[in-house]
């Protein structure tokens, strides 16, 4: 069967989970982390492994295991899952400094593959975005920023959001590889961070034209109620491969958001996507019993409602949703909900390929999600601090 993917444009950027106390689970086969990583925690690394000399860490968000079998590929760019797993995307670094250390003592040392760029927070409070270039060393990153002294003089004083206002998150995106870290930091503990929601599906997902990774629908949901993000957006696939959902339903999370997924529709059957969305849905439902599941349908899609004829595909839009409402309606588990896409963007909230969502799209996506999922959230306990 001929597997095809309608999003054009590709961004090589990911994203998993690691827990604060220990680094990112290694295949057994691979090289060792160096031992700077228990300094930090390195959430949205769940593939992290060590550069080649064993000197740094490559922040990739999925485990090579997992990434082999992700080798399905978009025929316009020629990508596959495993391209977009393997390198960061809204990953974050993690770690507090030690009481009575200098916070200014502390630099991270980074390297990037190509054009990347990092986001500071301290909590939930932004600092700054810095790009970083393409360079044969790694590049030395303060996170005290100029300007910045007053979130550290009131860090004590003002009321926390998601995060404890002590722990600086330094948000990665791109293919970067982490080399290092000056200061007595520690990672941060399980009462400083949040509940997890894991978001899955394609570039929309993944972040493509929000412009920071911070202000993607995910990320700005995850916040509003009070999450934290692993986001695992795919651009050109979110194909709903087998090994994609045990990866998934063995991960540590408390609410999902699956987008399924566009890129199927063109090559894939209605009834293969019903195949790989009932085996995805119903494994992480199993997998997560208490964790609501909320199966968002394809968001308005100039091609798919407006040009029928267009390679064939448009008139699928349709039967795409209607097949994943299905699936989610007579799937006997509680946990799982359905949510029709066109419900949550409008037409003017599109970029100008009438596909992916454009900055202001982002925003409207996550102000009409967040109140549905506050809904359900309502009648069943929240593990949000």
């Amino acid at each position: 069967m001929k597997k095809t993917s309608l999003i054009v444009f590709t961004l090589v950027t990911s994203l998993a989970y690691a827990s604060a106390a220990e680094p990112p689970a290694a295949d057994s086969t691979a090289r060792p982390l160096p031992d700077f990583v228990k300094k930090v925690q390195l959430q949205n690394c769940g593939g992290a492994e060590a550069t080649e000399d064993g000197t740094g860490v490559r922040l990739c968000r999925v485990p090579k295991s997992v990434r082999d079998h992700l080798t399905e590929k978009n025929p316009e760019s020629g990508k596959t899952g495993a391209d977009t797993m393997v390198a960061a995307r809204h990953s974050e670094i993690r770690f507090v400094v030690k009481e009575g250390q200098k916070k200014q003592d502390v630099k991270l040392y980074l390297k990037a593959k190509s054009p990347a760029e990092v986001s500071i927070y301290w909590g939930d409070i932004y600092a700054t975005t810095r790009p970083l270039k393409p360079e044969a060393t790694p590049k030395p990153v303060d996170v005290i920023v100029p300007g910045g002294h007053f979130v550290h003089i009131l860090m004590d004083k003002y009321p926390r959001h998601r995060f404890a206002n002590h722990v600086c998150r330094v948000i990665v995106d791109g293919d970067v590889t982490f080399h290092g870290i000056d200061g007595d930091v520690r990672p941060p503990t399980p009462e400083e961070l949040a509940p997890v929601m894991l978001s899955y599906g394609t570039s929309i997902t993944e972040g493509y034209n929000a412009g920071r990774a911070d202000l993607q629908w995910n990320s700005l949901t995850a916040r509003a109620l009070g999450y934290d993000l692993v986001n695992l957006g795919s651009s050109g696939t979110a194909f709903c491969e087998k090994e994609m959902a045990d990866y998934i339903a063995a991960q540590p999370w408390d609410l999902c958001t699956l987008e399924i997924s566009v890129n199927m529709v063109g090559g894939y059957t209605v009834e293969e996507f019903r195949k790989r969305a009932t085996y995805l849905i119903d494994t992480l439902a199993k997998s997560h019993p208490k964790a609501p599941i909320f199966c968002i349908s394809l968001f308005p899609w100039g091609v798919g409602e407006y040009c029928k004829s267009y390679k064939g595909i448009g008139e699928n839009a349709k039967a795409f949703r209607d097949a994943l409402k299905e699936i989610c309606e007579s799937s006997g588990h509680k946990n799982v909900h359905y949510v029709h896409g066109p419900d949550l963007l409008s037409f003017s909230g599109l970029w100008v390929d009438m596909l992916h969502p454009s900055a202001q799209g982002m925003i409207e996506i996550s102000q009409n999600l967040t109140p549905k999922i506050q809904e359900v959230l309502k009648s069943s306990p929240s593990p949000a601090k």
